[in-house]
Parts: C-alpha cells; sequence; structure tokens
C-alpha cells in the first residue's frame, strides 16, 4: 500500500487555512508524497474561486465589520460558507486515485472515498448525474450550494457538500466540505444573493441523520474511507502548522 502523510490541522482563520492548503501542494510539487490533511475554521468564513470576485457576492464592508473572513482559493468553483463542518483537502498523483491515464477529470474515482463516507454513516449518496430530475436541474453557479452539476454528491435528491480542484501534469489538489449544519440565517446576512434560494436543493448531515456523530468520529470515518479506496496507508505529520509558519 502507498503511504501518505496525514495532517490534523488546528482550528484555522480561513486565511491561514487556504494557505496551509497551497504549502500542502506546492510541497508535494517538491517531494512527491501524498497529503490527506482534515481541518477547520475557527470561525464562519467564505472562500471563493479563484476566477471569482468576491465583491460581486458578498456585502464585504459587512463580513469586515463582523470579523467574517473572506478568503481566495487555490481551486475553482464558486463561493462557500464554512461553519459548523468536516474540511478535507489532498494532494496526490493522478494514479492514486484510479484515474485512468486516458481521462484528463474522472470525478467518479477521485470522489469514491465521499461516497464511501457517507454510506458508512447509513446514507445513501449518489452523483447528480444518475438522478432522475438531473436534465431540468443541472446548471453551474457563482455559489457552490446552488450549482448543481453531474458529479456533486447528492443525498435524498439533494446537494450535499461541495469540492473543488488544481491540477497539472504532476498533482491532483482537490478540497472540500462535509456540512454538519448550515446557518443560512448568518449567511444571508453577507451574501447578495436570498439564502433561501441557495438552501432548497441542499442537504446536511444534521438534515439526513437523527444524531451527527461527533467531529472526531466523522473526521476518523473520513480517514477510514479514503485509506480503503485508495488503498493508502498514514502516517502522520505532527505540529504542521508550525512548521509551515501558520500558528492557530
Amino acid at each position: 500500500m502507498k503511504e501518505f502523510r496525514l495532517i490534523r490541522s488546528s482550528s484555522l482563520g480561513a486565511l491561514r487555512n487556504m494557505a496551509l492548503d497551497e504549502i500542502i501542494y506546492r510541497r508535494y510539487l517538491g517531494d512527491g508524497v501524498g497529503v490527506l490533511r482534515l481541518y477547520r475554521f475557527a470561525k464562519p468564513a467564505f472562500t471563493y474561486g479563484f476566477r471569482q470576485e468576491p465583491k460581486d457576492l458578498l456585502d464585504l464592508a459587512a463580513c469586515s465589520a463582523d470579523g467574517v473572513e473572506v478568503a481566495k482559493r487555490i481551486t475553482g468553483g464558486g463561493l462557500l460558507f464554512h461553519d459548523d463542518e468536516i474540511t478535507y483537502s489532498f494532494v496526490c498523483a493522478k494514479s492514486d486515485t484510479g484515474e485512468p491515464k486516458a481521462v484528463f477529470v474522472d470525478y467518479r474515482s477521485i470522489c469514491r472515498f465521499l461516497i464511501s463516507f457517507y454510506e458508512s454513516l447509513g446514507l445513501h449518496p449518489g452523483f447528480a448525474r444518475e438522478h432522475p430530475d438531473f436534465e431540468y436541474k443541472s446548471a453551474p453557479h457563482e455559489i457552490c450550494s446552488a450549482a448543481h452539476e453531474k458529479y456533486d454528491i447528492v443525498v435524498s435528491g439533494r446537494k450535499i457538500g461541495g469540492n473543488a480542484q488544481k491540477r497539472n501534469r504532476q498533482a491532483v489538489f482537490q478540497h472540500g466540505s462535509i456540512p454538519c449544519r448550515i446557518n443560512w440565517e448568518m449567511a444571508s446576512k453577507y451574501l447578495k444573493i436570498p439564502a433561501v434560494e441557495l438552501s432548497a436543493g441542499v442537504t446536511t448531515l444534521g438534515n439526513e441523520l437523527i444524531t451527527v456523530p461527533p467531529r472526531e468520529i466523522l473526521e476518523q470515518k473520513l480517514i477510514n474511507a479514503f485509506s480503503s479506496v485508495f488503498k493508502v496507508n498514514f502516517a502522520e505529520e505532527e505540529r504542521f502548522d508550525d512548521e509551515a509558519g501558520v500558528v492557530a
């Protein structure tokens, strides 16, 4: 089995979390050692894709006044609200995910570990493209939660979580969120699009489970799913936050 680094970061602000994601991506380009990182946001925040203009989507003055960080990702995709969630990132070779060489991106292969994770909770996840009315709902959107694209993961017919990628010939980097609950009332204070328009097609673990397991259990289930699906052993890395010059 392959050996990856496992990083469990402390709770950090959005800017620091995005900086660490860039650090593990760039480090992989140098040493070629795969990494799975689990992390948390110290307080509610927004991240946005590298091609987006946050001023078009958010009331930045209100965010600043309330101490809600707004951070740019190294990946594409839409604006995402981070609050009560499990957040991950990983970087590895294309071959580590089982992607065929002849295929540029195979989201089905890459997201198998997320499907396995949701199944471990007793849920019945699938890809949006498999849903009977996908062709009527399919649409990109500047807000991640409102996008409905073919390899989004859905539970009970509604999108759960979001994922975004950066890749080159050497590396596949992906990060994403698994929402336990979404405080739409809070998010609506800053979004320029009414939250009610976004929430209808979205679900969370809190919506789908009678009891949401503690964060530590959810994180371990995610680690187990990644290890099992991609045939990976982990060596846990200590004090990564400090060594990277990012102190909680």
